[in-house]
């Protein structure tokens, strides 16, 4: 994405479309302590279904962060991009402050898109659970830019990394699985 259409993006995100409603909702969507008690009652539901294959699942849950937030700061500390929040004149910033940490790409794309990718691998044989995971990563990585610390090219890459990775995981959770039990995906 060319840097004038980002910049052009990041404002009709971060000003155009402002009102009240996604004012209140995108610094809250982007928490990841919102999501938290979501987190815990599903690892205590896939470990209560699934018992030791469960384990297996949250073991590749694991996984899929660590590697997604590593490769996303790895990436960071090479490119050095700034936040929106700290380059750009009237920027609408919706939480408490503006990080210091780079911008591109964003971790919480990378890790939120990486884990829905996976889990969607895993739970394939529920349909409707792919959708639901790809939208709520998008409305993570949408409420990012539009509570202005991230531009929508830093979000676009860290759903790619995401996506990828998740998908890289998935297929050693695969491989370990179909020798040590019956894989659920």
């Amino acid at each position: 994405m060319a840097p004038v259409l980002d910049h052009t993006l990041f404002h009709i995100i971060n000003q155009t479309l402002a009102n009240p409603v996604l004012d209140f909702l995108c610094p809250i969507l982007r928490n990841r302590f919102t999501w938290l008690p979501f987190y815990i009652i599903g690892g205590i539901y896939v470990l209560y279904k699934y018992r030791m294959q469960g384990v297996f699942i949250l073991v590749g849950v694991g996984i899929t962060i660590l590697c997604c937030d590593q490769s996303a700061n790895a990436i960071k500390w090479s490119v050095h991009r700034l936040r929106p929040c700290h380059l750009e004149p009237g920027v609408r910033l919706l939480i408490d402050h503006c990080s210091d940490t780079y911008s591109f790409p964003s971790n919480h794309a990378t890790n939120h898109f990486g884990l829905a990718v996976f889990l969607s691998l895993v739970f394939r044989r529920y349909g409707w659970m792919a959708p639901v995971l790809i939208v709520w990563a998008a409305l993570v990585a949408f409420s990012q830019v539009y509570v202005g610390i991230h531009y929508p090219l830093d979000v676009t890459a860290g759903a790619m990394l995401g996506i990828v990775l998740g998908g890289m995981v998935f297929f050693l959770y695969r491989l370990a699985a179909k020798r040590i039990h019956q894989p659920l995906g």
